[in-house]
């Protein structure tokens, strides 16, 4: 059976294993998680982190702008720098959405990039790609399954785990796609990724334009151009919805709506309610005590 017609593969029961609620379940191993979904949920405004993305059983489908990156047993998806896209699952309680996420860490990725030796040089002009989608080869299956493998034992963790996840990048780094990760780590991808990361972590604090053109080292209209280019929106957009998908996520956590409004940047609980209803289709109040959904 081809990769792109399975319907599951050799990771989907190391998942299930460590997947033990519904939603987004931690592991022993800080930026690995997993995900159990049963339930089929519409393209909902989701942020993925920088991440690679394998899937054991179910589908996932990310949708930036006019673009649909499906990804399955068959496929796995790699996010460059932190970016809310919307996502819908295909799941249900006979075939559950099965999948890991792994975040990239720059420092290790900029370790692997020094290693000139054991990479090819890029093979494509540079660009600002942020999302990509490939076929899962055989060799990238097999590390994601031991790495499943050792986030069972505490031991095997610590010895084995970061090693696994080196390997994994490597993979992917040394396959056909893997110019965009490589850009995360060099030239204007890396400049704005720095942005980001920023925005990510100061997301209630007002950042004008200009601010975050100048810590991009970049003119504003030349940053303009790159950021939308790479995240297909605007900075405002950006901020919006990344502020207002960190509102869903701590509503669901049980945060107050008035308390998470302010949380994250907002000064007007009706604006807040009004945006949020806008973003989501729904108020915050319906999330309030709402179980928490799938992220990617």
């Amino acid at each position: 059976m081809s990769s792109a017609t399975r319907s599951s593969n050799s990771l989907a029961a190391g998942i299930a294993a460590l997947a033990r609620h519904e939603g987004f379940n931690s592991t022993r191993h800080p930026g690995v998680g997993v995900y159990r979904v049963t339930v089929a949920e519409p393209p909902t405004p989701t942020l993925y982190p920088s991440s690679l993305i394998l899937v054991g059983a179910g589908e996932k489908q990310a949708i930036l702008g006019d673009k649909t990156f499906a990804y399955n047993a068959g496929y796995y998806l790699v996010v460059t720098s932190p970016l809310p896209m919307l996502c819908r699952i295909i799941a249900s309680v006979d075939e559950p959405m099965l999948a890991l996420v792994v975040e990239i860490e720059l420092a290790m990725l900029r370790e692997l990039l020094l290693e000139e030796s054991v990479l090819p040089a890029p093979q494509s002009a540079r660009s600002t790609r942020s999302v990509f989608r490939a076929p899962l080869p055989r060799d990238l299956e097999d590390a994601g399954s031991r790495l499943l493998a050792c986030l069972t034992d505490e031991r095997r963790t610590r010895a084995l785990a970061r090693q696994t996840i080196r390997e994994m990048l490597f993979l992917v780094l040394d396959g056909p796609y893997g110019d965009p990760l490589r850009e995360l780590a060099e030239g204007p991808v890396s400049q704005l990724a720095h942005v980001l990361r920023q925005m990510n972590t100061r997301f209630a604090e007002r950042m004008s334009v200009g601010d975050l053109a100048q810590l991009a080292h970049m003119s504003v209209p030349t940053f303009h151009q790159h950021f939308k280019a790479m995240t297909g929106s605007s900075p405002l957009q950006y901020t919006k919805a990344l502020r207002l998908t960190r509102a869903r996520q701590m509503l669901h956590a049980g945060g107050m709506v008035k308390a998470v409004a302010h949380d994250v940047g907002y000064e007007s609980e009706s604006q807040f309610s009004r945006e949020y209803r806008r973003f989501f289709g729904w108020p915050p109040s319906a999330d309030s005590h709402a179980a928490p959904r799938a992220r990617p």
